[in-house]
């Protein structure tokens, strides 16, 4: 009797500590998709796409004008987002 009262205990705590996880995975997962952390796919592929679009060369001109032409301005755009987060 006592075996079944027990076992009845754990599966009902096992049960509060699924639905606890699922809260909390459910919460991060909106946290994110409100706060638009994750990157659209297009913005991915517009990054690669800069990156692919330098020379093959290894000529020192074309490296300088690869340099050039990358656009490293907006480098660490999210360091003040990522650092506000953290304090």
């Amino acid at each position: 009797m006592k075996n079944k009262q027990s076992l009845a205990g754990m599966a009902s705590k096992g049960i509060i500590v699924l639905l606890a996880v699922l809260v909390l995975v459910l919460g991060f997962v909106s946290y994110l998709l409100s706060s638009k952390a994750l990157i659209s796919p297009k913005s991915f592929e517009n990054e690669i796409t800069k990156v692919e679009t330098t020379s093959d060369s290894t000529d020192i001109d074309d490296i300088e004008k690869d340099l050039d032409e990358t656009d490293l301005d907006d480098l660490d755009a999210e360091l003040s987002d990522i650092e506000a987060e953290l304090d």
